[in-house]
């Protein structure tokens, strides 16, 4: 038999008993049976445990962790992250407006992204959030107008970008000068007096964020280090800083790395080195995929078994339009049956394939699994994060249902999307004025 995951198992709250994957208490073919297939399903003891954990973490200042929304955006998810005290990082109008009906409070919500539009950045004066976390001259610009004319004073946090390494995957590395994110401190530092003058702008924090799946607490120190230095500039310059923002970037295994990433504490101990003696600020972090994705799995039926060539393909009904990340960064998620593999049970490579009619349509490719067959069910880990926000209804596939497991509970957190959504919004009759 081959040797399960146990550390992705226990982060995620999984268990076989009696030969039955469970998520907490309760039996995952029971959901299957309940919701269908494809389901997510969100543990809400992993989401406690993992929070609790950074909390201890940031133990050593005053503190808060503002939930990178993007991650899951589920209304159940983020009232639990609300219930926990949890704030809230946001990109868009419409996360700032799911964070608030979760009843996370705008004074803990940090505005960031590099497209904010004005209405956005006007809905978000309106609502009175922590800090709008400006990222291009332009920006700044636009919020000192937007501010002025509602007779307001923006609370903004300078973005910068130290050109530090996380190393991490290119696409999810966010802190060297070749991407998009923040301003370069030498065009942050004229900023200045034109900030701590202005009637209408308000320098209430700095912020970076290097990248996510932060594999170096190196990188981590050299980029805390170069902006709590910047922090004291801005105070030196006349700004009323409360907070340094140290971005996201708390990793989560999933299973196939060479070694583990270092726990929370290690990032915590990173933060701290950073800081020195520079620690009477708030720190505030922004984990996102380390709160949620360890807690989530995507469950799945297997349709088909085709030999092709030199090829098994083991064919679900779960695609790149519920979890992309295979298809679009080769991403690693382990992949387990409901059912646990009898000892004897002979493991062989396949390819685990969904219905999408693209080549890139795969969430594992030659993974050693033992023999399935079509009607049994499996679970794909780490799901949890950037499963349900990156989903798609190409190929007229409804986006699928989620569910929540408290204990032996089991929680609506979406329904199936009918049908009928795919056409909700679109004119009935084909003479209808667009």
């Amino acid at each position: 038999m081959m040797p399960l995951p146990r550390e992705i198992l226990s982060d995620a709250c999984l268990s076989y008993r009696s030969g039955r994957l469970h998520s907490e208490e309760v039996n995952l073919e029971e959901v299957a049976k309940r919701f269908g297939s494809p389901t997510f399903v969100y543990s809400k003891a992993s989401i406690a445990r993992a929070y609790a954990a950074i909390r201890d973490a940031l133990s050593f200042a005053p503190h808060m962790i503002a939930y990178a929304v993007k991650a899951n955006g589920n209304l159940a998810v983020l009232r639990h992250l609300a219930e926990m005290g949890s704030g809230a990082d946001i990109v868009s109008e419409g996360e700032l407006r799911r964070a608030l009906r979760a009843g996370i409070p705008a004074e803990n919500i940090v505005f960031s992204g590099v497209g904010k539009k004005r209405a956005e950045i006007a809905a978000a004066l309106d609502s009175g959030v922590r800090a709008i976390h400006v990222e291009s001259v332009g920006e700044l610009d636009a919020v000192e107008e937007i501010a002025r004319g509602r007779g307001v004073r923006a609370p903004v946090a300078l973005r910068v970008n130290p050109n530090v390494d996380a190393e991490t995957h290119p696409y999810i590395a966010t802190g060297l000068h070749h991407t998009k994110f923040g301003l370069e401190l030498e065009v942050a530092r004229p900023l200045l007096p034109r900030i701590v003058s202005s009637s209408a702008l308000d320098l209430v924090a700095v912020a970076c964020h290097i990248g996510s799946q932060v594999s170096s607490s190196a990188a981590l120190t050299e980029a805390v280090d170069i902006l709590s230095r910047f922090a004291e500039e801005c105070v030196a310059a006349g700004a009323t800083l409360h907070s340094i923002d140290v971005g996201g970037g708390w990793p989560m295994n999933y299973g196939n790395e060479a070694k583990p990433f270092p726990p929370p504490a290690a990032f915590g101990d990173a933060i701290r080195a950073g800081l020195g003696d520079r620690v009477s600020f708030k720190v505030v972090t922004e984990p996102g995929r380390a709160l949620v994705g360890p807690a989530g799995v995507l469950l799945t039926e297997v349709l088909y078994v085709k030999d092709q060539g030199e090829k098994r393909f083991v064919i679900v009904d779960a695609a790149m339009t519920d979890l992309i990340r295979p298809a679009l960064y080769c991403a690693h998620h382990e992949i387990i049956s409901l059912r646990e593999a009898e000892s004897d049970a002979r493991w062989a490579p396949v390819d685990v394939v969904g219905p999408v009619c693209e080549s890139g349509d795969f969430l594992a490719q030659d993974r050693l699994m033992p023999p399935v067959e079509p009607g049994d069910l499996l679970a794909v880990c780490g799901a949890g994060a950037y499963g349900r926000e990156m989903a798609s209804t190409y190929n007229g596939r409804p986006l699928a249902a989620e569910a929540m497991v408290d204990g032996d509970a089991l929680i609506t957190a979406r329904e199936r999307a009918p049908i009928e959504s795919l056409w909700a919004h679109e004119p009935s009759q084909s003479n209808e004025p667009l």
